[in-house]
C-alpha cells in the first residue's frame, strides 16, 4: 500500500479521509490538523502560561509534545500537571511515562495525588462506587485548583474526538441541556481555568499511532481497569461500531453537536450560562450548592467508615 502523498510505503489507511499515509506524511497530517484546531479556537490568544493535564497516556503525551513544538518560538510558559489516582499498577505506569516525557522535553512536571488531596485513592473509591466512573470528578477538581494556583492562563487536556463524542451522547441521554450549551469558553469565573482541547478533532486511533511514532519506547494503549464497568465504555463501543459501518460518523456527531449548542446559546436566558455556583463546602466552582467532588468525598468517607 503506497502513500497517497509520496512514493513511500503507507503505514495507515484513514478511511474517513480516503488517504493512505506513510510515517512522515501521517505525522505532518496529524500535526496540521491539531494546529488548525488551535488556530480556529484561538487557544493561544493572549496566553502567557499553559498547564497540560498530563496523565502519561497517549492523548496527553501527544498534546504535550505538540504544544511544546508549537511554542518553541513563542513567549508562552508550558508546564505539566499529573494526578496520581492510586490505581495500583496502572497509575504507576502512567506516572513513569509522564516523568520520562517531561524529562526528555525539558518540561517542569508537578505531581499531586488523589490520596493526599482527598484522603483515598481510586482503588478504594471503586469499591465504594462500583460500575460508576469516579476519577473524572476528582481529577478535574484537582487539575483546576492546581492549575489556578500555579498561575496557568489555560489548562490543556488530551480529549480526543472519541472522548468528545462519548460525552455528547451521554449528555443527550441525560438531557443535560446545560452541559451541551456550555461547551468551551463559556464559564467566566476567576476560580475556573479555561480549558483547551487541541485533539478534539483527532480520532483516538490516530492519536495512539502518533504517540507511538513519537515515543516508541513508551507503553500506550492501556485503558483504566475500571472503565469497562461504566456507561461511557458501552457508548464508546457503540460509536466505534457505527464508525465501522459509516466512516466519518465520529466527525458528524462532533459537528452536529456544535450546531445544537449554537442554537441553545441563542435561546437560553442571557447571563444564565457562564456564571457557575460556588460550593458552600470548599469554595470551588459547582453546578449546585455543593460541588460533585465534595458530595462524592462524603459519600465515600461514609462507605469507608462502615466497611
Amino acid at each position: 500500500m503506497q502513500c497517497s502523498r509520496c512514493d513511500k510505503k503507507a503505514i495507515i489507511k484513514l478511511k474517513y479521509a480516503e488517504l493512505n499515509l506513510c510515517k512522515d506524511c501521517f505525522i505532518e497530517f496529524f500535526e496540521k490538523r491539531v494546529a488548525k484546531t488551535v488556530g480556529e479556537n484561538r487557544y493561544l490568544y493572549g496566553v502567557k502560561s499553559i498547564a497540560v493535564a498530563l496523565s502519561g497516556g497517549k492523548d496527553s503525551t501527544a498534546i504535550l509534545y505538540i504544544l511544546n513544538k508549537m511554542l518553541k518560538n513563542k513567549r508562552i510558559k508550558l508546564f505539566a500537571i499529573t494526578i496520581d489516582g492510586g490505581i495500583k499498577g496502572y497509575d504507576d505506569l502512567l506516572l513513569k511515562n509522564a516523568k520520562a516525557v517531561c524529562k526528555k522535553l525539558g518540561i517542569t512536571l508537578h505531581v499531586f495525588t488523589l490520596k493526599k488531596e482527598f484522603g483515598f485513592g481510586l482503588d478504594k473509591i471503586a469499591r465504594a462506587r462500583p460500575k460508576l466512573c469516579n476519577c473524572g470528578i476528582f481529577r478535574r477538581y484537582i487539575l483546576n485548583k492546581k492549575a489556578r494556583e500555579l498561575k496557568a492562563d489555560k489548562l490543556a487536556t488530551g480529549h480526543n474526538l472519541d472522548d468528545e463524542d462519548e460525552s455528547i451522547i451521554m449528555n443527550l441521554i441525560r438531557g443535560d441541556v446545560g452541559r451541551i450549551a456550555r461547551g468551551e469558553g463559556i464559564i467566566k469565573d476567576k476560580r475556573f481555568v479555561p480549558r483547551i482541547k487541541p485533539l478534539q478533532r483527532s480520532p483516538e486511533n490516530d492519536v495512539l499511532l502518533y504517540a507511538k511514532l513519537i515515543f516508541p519506547k513508551l507503553k500506550f494503549g492501556y485503558g483504566c481497569p475500571y472503565r469497562n464497568r461504566v456507561l461511557r465504555y458501552n457508548i464508546k463501543n457503540m460509536i466505534d461500531a457505527l464508525e465501522k459501518e459509516h466512516s466519518g460518523i465520529k466527525f458528524q456527531i462532533f459537528e452536529g453537536n456544535k450546531k445544537i449548542r449554537e442554537a441553545l446559546l441563542k435561546s437560553v436566558e442571557k447571563g444564565k450560562i457562564g456564571k457557575p455556583n460556588i460550593c458552600k463546602a470548599c469554595g470551588e466552582i459547582a453546578a449546585g450548592e455543593i460541588c460533585q467532588a465534595c458530595k462524592l468525598k462524603e459519600e465515600i468517607k461514609d462507605y469507608l467508615s462502615r466497611s
